[in-house]
């Protein structure tokens, strides 16, 4: 199973692939894309493969092997990525790839069509009469599908997108981990080795989120946070949290007789000390309370309070299913951590 960022990788070579967001009209796209963010020499070997023409003479012809341009493309960002150790010369690579993209190829005929319709002359003109918060948001709300996904898969890679001065740019996204066990395939691994059908979870998750799908992330990582739980209770037990009980590094959380009692603020109602020094079970509660916002945002999302006669559900976006992830991501490193205890 790919990792997260292997998945964006191939994602974003897919969506260029398709020639609808920068179109490779001629030979010097790519030489000039690639020269600009200093990968000259990737140019160089992987030109046969990104340019759209062979000559013969002054005659042009199609070039048989621009049919590999997917192939070529995502050997490319592999090999500046480098599996996260290359960040700098990457982002370098994507800002120039960014750069290239020409605003009226990121919007339907349908949208663009409007813009006439409400006297603009361009699209360019259209977002020059709104701030630059506004227009970012417009391009996020009305792009077409496939910038969409580009989006979200730059997210996933740390990268988004920002409007400044007539032009697309990009910004880091988030602050993400640097912890060995994301970086390699450890966690990956591990999940396969031991928990295959919670591994199965973990890559719909993955691909839920890159193909914009918010509550459908989040519900796998519901369930991957119950189920890998559930793998730690005792035999007879129904309830996950019985193995979260049992995980859980809380000082004397082994003594509480119903792990439910904990968030319902009754689990030491029978212990005997000051009120002042109750257990806190931090944790627990910690865990317990990614697995309510998961569930609140994922499978449950549909059930909300009636006001008025009319239900106010909420809303998950993108940014809250990469929240969910990540946050899953780090259980799983930390079980994977605590379990080194009973070795």
């Amino acid at each position: 199973m790919d990792r997260l960022d292997e998945i964006a990788l191939s994602r974003i070579a897919t969506i260029l692939d398709k020639q609808r967001i920068i179109y490779t009209s001629s030979n010097s796209i790519w030489e000039k894309i690639l020269s600009n963010a200093g990968q000259s020499d990737l140019y160089s070997q992987f030109s046969g493969s990104l340019n759209p023409y062979s000559y013969n003479g002054p005659w042009q012809n199609p070039n048989k092997g621009f049919d590999e341009f997917y192939s070529a493309i995502k050997n490319i960002l592999q090999i500046v990525y480098a599996n996260g150790e290359n960040l700098d010369e990457f982002t370098l690579l994507m800002t120039s790839i960014v750069e290239e993209i020409n605003l009226e190829n990121i919007f339907d005929e349908s949208t663009l069509s409007e813009f006439t319709n409400n006297f603009y002359f361009s699209i360019n003109e259209h977002l020059n009469s709104m701030s630059n918060d506004e227009c970012i948001k417009f391009i996020k709300e009305e792009s077409k599908q496939d910038f969409k996904l580009l989006i979200y898969n730059f997210n996933v890679l740390n990268l988004d997108f920002v409007y400044s001065q007539g032009h697309l740019r990009l910004v880091p996204f988030t602050e993400q981990s640097t912890h060995i066990s994301r970086k390699s395939s450890l966690l990956v691994s591990w999940l396969n080795k031991n928990f295959p059908l919670i591994a199965e979870m973990y890559q719909e998750a993955i691909e839920n989120y890159i193909d914009g799908e918010p509550v459908s992330c989040i519900s796998n990582c519901r369930n991957i946070i119950t189920g890998l739980f559930s793998e730690y209770k005792e035999d007879g037990n129904k309830s996950w949290v019985k193995g979260l009980q049992k995980l859980s590094t809380d000082t004397n959380i082994e003594n509480v007789h119903s792990p439910n009692n904990i968030m319902q603020g009754s689990a030491n109602k029978n212990i005997s000390f000051e009120s002042d020094k109750e257990f806190k079970y931090s944790r627990f509660k910690l865990f317990y309370q990614l697995y309510s916002l998961t569930s609140d945002l994922g499978p449950h999302i549909t059930e909300a309070p009636k006001v008025g006669g009319k239900l106010h559900p909420e809303k998950a976006t993108q940014n809250d299913a990469l929240l969910c992830i990540r946050m899953t991501e780090d259980v799983l490193i930390w079980v994977i951590e605590r379990l080194k205890s009973y070795e």
